[in-house]
């Protein structure tokens, strides 16, 4: 009796365990005549991927090549693949996970093509999936980032006049997303290569310091080459934590992830434009503030958030958006929160614009000192309000929230009341 409930036990293990590997598609070989160099016939030296394909409900037409790590010799192909191409399926993008060729049997340029191609693949099989072929992004881990910046650096752009029509289309990301690993920037990079490279999300760990050492240089020559990018560096974290799924600290870089995605676009198709107008409160100004629009109709649309802080010399109240951050056609739910009552900046301040400049250019007097000292003295830097006071109706007698909808480019005016 024992040893059936042992067999019966056995078997049921068996039973989850095909279970388990039959709820994940079949990989689709990117070259299925032969790939370019391969020197044998195992999936070791047939590079593919494996699509993982949202309800087509969620869709939200949001493509991601995963490419999991393992320094280029084995693919963690579950924590940082299978995991991973679900979380993405199940918000809405379609992933592809790639099985890429490794050390010894292959090297950089055998990987580098089978990255270029899956890319390519994506983009020429759109209708089928179901996406925007612009809106394809890369996530990569450890050695599967260095993959990912690689193709951001120097992926074909497209072949227009290639006999394959896989080979017609572009290989590089429309977005690179980094998890503890990097590359170095290029020296010999092309200015108007750089122009290219993909706007680019980074996560990695202080923890992880041999993975951040190299994440936070290319970070910094991406800001020096003016290259759009986001980064976040957590205190504790191993190397290798994939998404943190489950992780009440580190779980938390996929939200963030999430939020780049969106505020970028990268979620929706629906064209961005620039936004300007002025903001009021009772009538007057906003002199310290925000403004908060969210999407009404579509929510894979990207919010838009306009701080008022009143720098500058122009009129008291008055935004401007550019059309990367700024609204699609439609209706926005609006909330206001007035952050002082009483605010000036510096920068509007003639006496303070004076001294200031006096002293970046080391002219300043010891007249000067007292009398920038005695004018300080006059000044009101007491507190002004005690809470940040939100309005998210246009008058508090409204039940309906405050929405607007934006139709144009031509002036906003975004006013609200406290009584």
């Amino acid at each position: 009796m024992v040893k059936k409930n042992i067999l019966s036990v056995i078997f049921l293990i068996a039973s989850l365990y095909i279970h388990a590997q039959s709820s994940i598609p079949s990989p689709i070989l990117l070259w299925p005549q032969g790939a370019p160099g391969a020197t044998g016939t195992t999936d070791e030296d047939r590079p593919a991927v494996i699509p993982f394909v949202p309800e087509k409900s969620k869709q939200n037409g949001t493509a991601i090549l995963v490419i999991p790590g393992g320094g280029f010799t084995i693919r963690a192909v579950d924590h940082e693949g299978v995991l991973v191409s679900q979380w993405l399926k199940d918000h809405g993008i379609t992933a592809f996970l790639l099985r890429y060729r490794l050390m010894p049997l292959y090297g950089r340029n055998e990987w580098f093509l089978d990255g270029q191609r899956a890319m390519q693949y994506i983009r020429a099989n759109a209708t089928t999936y179901r996406i925007d072929p612009n809106r394809v992004g890369a996530v990569g881990f450890s050695a599967g980032a260095n993959l990912v910046a690689d193709l951001g650096f120097n992926a074909i752009l497209d072949k227009p006049n290639a006999l394959d029509p896989i080979e017609k289309q572009s290989a590089l990301p429309d977005f690179d997303i980094l998890a503890y690993g990097s590359m170095s920037f290029p020296s010999d990079i092309r200015p108007e290569r750089i122009q290219k490279i993909p706007p680019t999300f980074m996560f990695g760990t202080v923890e992880d310091i041999g993975s951040l050492t190299g994440m936070n240089s290319l970070f910094t020559a991406f800001v020096k080459n003016k290259v759009s990018v986001e980064a976040h560096f957590y205190r504790n974290g191993v190397h290798g934590s994939g998404f943190a799924i489950g992780d009440p600290i580190l779980g938390e870089w996929t939200h963030m992830l999430m939020n780049w995605m969106q505020t970028s676009g990268f979620l929706s198709g629906n064209k961005r434009m620039t936004m300007k107008g002025i903001v009021k409160l009772d009538g007057s100004p906003l002199l310290r503030g925000m403004v908060v629009m969210t999407p009404v109709e579509n929510p894979n649309d990207p919010p838009v958030v306009i701080y008022m802080t009143n720098t500058g010399t122009g009129e008291l109240g008055r935004f401007a958006v550019p059309a990367e951050q700024g609204p699609i056609k439609g209706k926005y739910k609006v909330v206001v929160r007035q952050e002082a009552v009483r605010w000036t900046s510096n920068s509007r301040d003639p006496f303070m614009i004076k001294m200031m400049a006096k002293q970046k250019d080391n002219t300043l007097t010891e007249t000067d000192r007292m009398e920038w000292g005695e004018y300080l003295r006059k000044r009101n830097l007491s507190p002004s309000i005690d809470h940040q006071k939100v309005f998210g109706k246009q008058r508090p007698g409204d039940i309906k929230d405050y929405v607007i909808n934006v139709e144009d480019e031509k002036d906003l005016i975004i006013e609200v009341f406290s009584k």
